[in-house]
């Protein structure tokens, strides 16, 4: 059974497709088939892994714009060229031209588009917004949501927002009456120094802490991740992005379902 986890914010530059990427290396080190779905405008897990579609055009923006979808996400999955048991479907920045889509059943495609895949782990790559089509498509596909936040007053208020807003779909699905199955997962803090913190970051892990929501370990921050995401490489090649992977590893054995 294929499990499928959006990892979502509603703030930016706040260690989401950081979470996302590194969870996903994190299952596919673990030995398990892995998906990566770029569904953000900006591509910047599709820019990170330096990606193209098989075709121009078949990118995720495929899957939305299309009705009959079935099968598709494992057609329009590419080689990560990080791990044999790691894919992508690269996005797009007319991915950006959904969110003004009124299509009926759009918000459906993606979880359509996930029949059949041969993947034991499919993680989603959010936009930071708040609701729309591309956020509502992520939410039906997903089992679980996985809250990306960084010790900073964006972090915390992107997660507050994100939980609002998966409460707000958990409300509608059960108004029309479905069985509702996406759970929250929790909490990734990540780029916490673990040396001198300032104020404003103490106060934000207790807001987090109190949730009970905040998986551990807190990922600590180290300058190799975002120097190898703008050389396009993967830190965990690197000793020095050691203690990054390993508390992603620790992390992605909590939420494995």
């Amino acid at each position: 059974m294929t499990t499928v986890y959006a990892v979502y914010s509603e703030s930016g530059g706040v260690g989401k497709t950081t979470t996302a990427i590194s969870l996903a290396m994190a299952f596919a080190l673990a030995g398990k088939e892995t998906l990566l779905i770029d569904l953000d405008p900006r591509g910047a897990s599709t820019d990170w892994f330096g990606i193209e579609p098989k075709e121009k055009g078949l990118h995720v923006g495929a899957i939305l714009g299309n009705d009959d979808v079935d099968g598709w996400a494992e057609q329009l999955a590419v080689p990560s060229g990080w791990h044999e048991k790691l894919r992508v479907i690269p996005s797009d920045r007319s991915l950006s031209n959904r969110e003004k889509d009124n299509s009926q059943g759009l918000e459906l495609r993606l979880k359509e588009s996930l029949q059949g895949v041969e993947a034991d782990v499919v993680i989603i790559d959010c936009p930071n917004r708040q609701g729309g089509p591309l956020t509502l498509s992520a939410l039906y596909a997903a089992n679980a949501v996985i809250y990306a936040a960084s010790p900073t007053q964006d972090g915390l208020k992107g997660v507050e927002g994100g939980r609002r807003s998966v409460a707000e779909f958990r409300r509608l699905r059960e108004r029309q009456g479905a069985n509702v199955t996406i759970e929250e997962a929790g909490i990734v803090l990540g780029n916490v120094g673990d040396t001198v913190m300032t104020r404003v970051a103490k106060e934000v892990i207790d807001q987090l802490r109190e949730t009970d929501m905040l998986l551990t370990p807190i990922v600590p921050a180290r300058v190799i991740v975002q120097e190898s995401r703008m050389s396009g490489q993967w830190y965990g090649n690197y000793r020095k992005g050691e203690p990054v992977l390993t508390a992603y590893k620790e992390i992605a054995e909590k939420v494995a379902r």
